[in-house]
């Protein structure tokens, strides 16, 4: 699921998106988000969590809030990731009206173990359900120009309860994260030869403490994480949000996913 406007802005888009990574039979699933703002797709901000459920069981709802100063990723209701636009950050934060897309592709190449399982087509056809759609934002007009209604809507969604973060869901997150995190390009030291996102919050330094010790790099193998199954059952759940229609400014996306494959 994902807000993309690659269509109309095809050298300078922005998108912002859930994926669902590709899984091996009886291995935990996991979650990418990433966001892309004026076609900076050279420096991907990706960042991939455990999921603490199996997707394919039942519908989860999965969010994403997107204001002019703020995009917050929910799952069953639960804050997961928060991309606080600073001025350094330019043209990198998604700005342009974008639209909302659901669709199923082969990332063989990288997306299961780096790219070592490939997707095995002999379980085709694969499905995604989606229930319960909700949005809520501005309605853009033909040529990308935004309505004149839209005022009303940006203070309605930039004051809602998914659009603020509170010290409880600030603190949620940062559970959710410490026990589920795999991948964030905020500490990936090797990726980018140690360049710092101007947005990337860390304040007491544990999540990059953390994430030095059992993280995953785009250039290095991965170190392997153990769990305990006390620690398994207590990593948190996911998130909330509402959303989609071709909109620009305030965005609220959410939609209820559960993933089948027909054997």
């Amino acid at each position: 699921m994902q807000l993309s406007n690659g269509d109309v802005y095809p050298h300078n888009h922005d998108e912002v998106d859930f994926e669902l990574l590709g899984n091996r039979h009886g291995h935990e699933w996991r979650v990418q988000t990433n966001v892309y703002g004026n076609g900076s797709t050279t420096r991907g901000r990706e960042q991939r969590y455990l999921l603490p459920f199996d997707p394919t069981l039942r519908h989860h709802a999965y969010a994403i809030s997107w204001t002019p100063t703020v995009i917050v990723f929910y799952i069953d209701k639960k804050p997961i990731r928060e991309v606080v636009r600073v001025a350094s950050m330019g043209g990198d934060f998604p700005s342009k009206p974008m639209s909302v897309y659901a669709t199923i592709w082969d990332g063989s190449s990288w997306a299961t173990d780096g790219g070592r399982y490939k997707v095995d087509y002999a379980h085709a056809p694969f499905v995604a359900e989606f229930s319960n759609f909700h949005w809520q934002g501005n309605p853009v007009l033909m040529g990308g120009r935004r309505s004149s209604k839209g005022a009303g809507s940006d203070v309605a969604v930039m004051t809602a309860e998914f659009a603020v973060m509170t010290p409880a869901k600030r603190a949620a997150m940062r559970r959710f994260r410490r026990w589920n995190i795999l991948y964030t390009v905020c500490h990936d030291l090797y990726r980018y030869n140690g360049t710092v996102f101007p947005e990337c919050d860390d304040a007491d330094g544990t999540e990059r403490e953390d994430f030095h010790k059992w993280g995953e790099s785009k250039r290095v193998s991965p170190s392997r994480r153990g769990y305990t199954t006390q620690q398994q059952e207590g990593r948190a759940d996911g998130n909330d949000a509402a959303g989609g229609r071709p909109s620009t400014g305030p965005l609220d996306l959410y939609a209820q996913t559960k993933l089948t494959i027909d054997q």
